[in-house]
């Protein structure tokens, strides 16, 4: 039997902890354990922080990472990946970015029609922060690879470093929100590809249910394996309730979404997180893993801060705090009754599986299935020297088209196609440009 893809993650980095940490010179200056706090679900929870790249390169990067698993070396391991990955993205020579329009590039470049990006009439409000994306728009590009026919296509700077700022000055127009989906950290290019490439995958499915109203079938929880049982029974313990949706698209890689209701006045009204993986037994366990971290955060801010007023537009929701504090307020609960209104049921093992069992082979069928949907699947590789020599990779995955996790209500994608011909492909009637989108900020996962 083959190790799990987290298993040799663990492996690896537990090899690589004491070249990585460093308080002074290390890619991750340190790794901490969170103490679980009473009455919370009984995970493992770790923090890392990442180097400053500031003090060697022109930005500073994301410097705080976390991870939780129900076993303590995973959560260490994750939380020490995704270090790794905020110390690569940040750091580039701009000067060596080149700067062109898509129709006057000397290379192959994405069409920017391809990409979902904002609707006219955002671009058109004059307080928008960002530029039409255009053939005729000057940006900074990034070479990646089509890993379905293996040639070099070019993508904007923007949507591969993160973060990334745009040098207005230069010409260089700000088109889109650097974020950081579909960027992952493995011991191989294979391994890499395939995280990043899921993480794509979920990204875009959770924000085409979200903004689409879906109400996604129900997997039941009591015919998941044991061991993603005892992950359920975790946060049943502590009074709340977990539903499981199958929110896989046409992209047809397994997706799991993890919401987590509770009723108690002191925890969070709801907490989502998702999963994407071509085995959906991965699937399912990383998604109850990402719940536990994200009801973290969101206990955090319960506690810390003041709830949301309900302002119209909900212009008060801007980043990922207030979209996590708007969702841990009881009186918002009954508006996300919509994703749970499904009468539809389906056992775990009826869910089918693409996974290999092979990275390489993984990654090929993940390519397959997207290609299928209409779509190409391009990876930027942004290691750095230092940690490509530990035998780490990071890369950025982009499939053009798909739907990123923008931060703040109104800045979240509407335009592209998916948004609205996904939902009708998957039987869904109530949604289009005319009528609009959810009107409610995401939970956030």
């Amino acid at each position: 039997m083959s190790a799990t893809p987290t298993a040799v993650r663990r492996a690896r980095l537990a090899d690589l902890t004491e070249y990585l940490v460093d308080d002074r010179v290390g890619v991750v200056g340190a790794v901490e354990e969170s103490p679980r706090a009473a009455g919370a679900p009984d995970f493992f929870h770790f923090v890392a922080r990442a180097a400053n790249t500031a003090t060697f390169s022109a930005l500073p990067n994301f410097a705080n990472a976390g991870g939780a698993a129900m076993v303590r070396e995973d959560a260490v391991a994750k939380a020490i990946g995704e270090a790794v990955e905020r110390y690569c993205s940040a750091i580039f020579d701009v000067e060596r970015l080149p700067l062109a329009t898509a129709e006057d590039a000397p290379f192959d470049c994405v069409d920017p029609a391809e990409f979902a990006l904002h609707t006219d009439a955002e671009y058109d409000d004059p307080g928008f922060p960002w530029a039409r994306f255009r053939t005729d728009t000057p940006v900074r590009w990034v070479p990646a690879t089509d890993l379905a026919t293996g040639g070099i296509r070019h993508v904007p700077a923007a949507m591969v470093y993160v973060p990334y700022t745009y040098y207005l000055d230069s010409g260089d127009r700000a088109i889109v929100q650097p974020i950081s989906t579909g960027l992952a950290c493995h011991s191989s290019p294979a391994e890499a590809a395939r995280s990043a490439i899921c993480e794509t995958v979920e990204r875009d499915a959770f924000t085409i249910t979200w903004q689409a109203r879906l109400a996604a079938r129900q997997i039941l929880v009591e015919t998941l394996s044991d061991a993603n049982y005892d992950a359920v029974h975790r946060f049943e313990r502590t009074g709340s309730t977990v539903t499981l949706l199958d929110i896989t698209t046409d992209f047809a890689v397994p997706t799991v979404l993890a919401l987590l209701h509770s009723a108690a006045p002191g925890a969070p009204a709801l907490v989502v997180a998702a999963a994407a993986e071509p085995d959906p037994e991965l699937a399912v366990r990383k998604s109850l893993e990402e719940l536990a971290h994200t009801r973290r955060y969101s206990q955090q801010i319960k506690d810390g801060l003041p709830r949301l007023a309900r302002l119209p537009g909900y212009t008060n929701v801007v980043d990922q705090v207030s979209h996590l504090n708007f969702w841990a307020d009881h009186a918002n609960a009954e508006l996300a009754q919509f994703a749970v209104a499904s009468p539809e049921r389906v056992a775990f093992d009826d869910l089918p599986s693409i996974a290999t069992g092979a990275p390489d082979h993984d990654v090929a069928a993940l390519v397959d299935r997207i290609s299928r949907a209409g779509h190409q699947v391009l990876i930027a590789d942004v290691t750095t020297s230092d940690v490509r020599d530990l035998g780490l990779t990071v890369v950025r995955a982009i499939v053009p088209g798909s739907h990123p996790l923008y931060m703040g209500h109104t800045g979240r994608a509407r335009g592209g196609r998916r948004l609205w011909e996904v939902p009708q492909r998957l039987g869904h009637r109530g949604l289009s440009r005319e009528i609009g989108d959810n009107p409610l900020p995401h939970p956030y996962p």
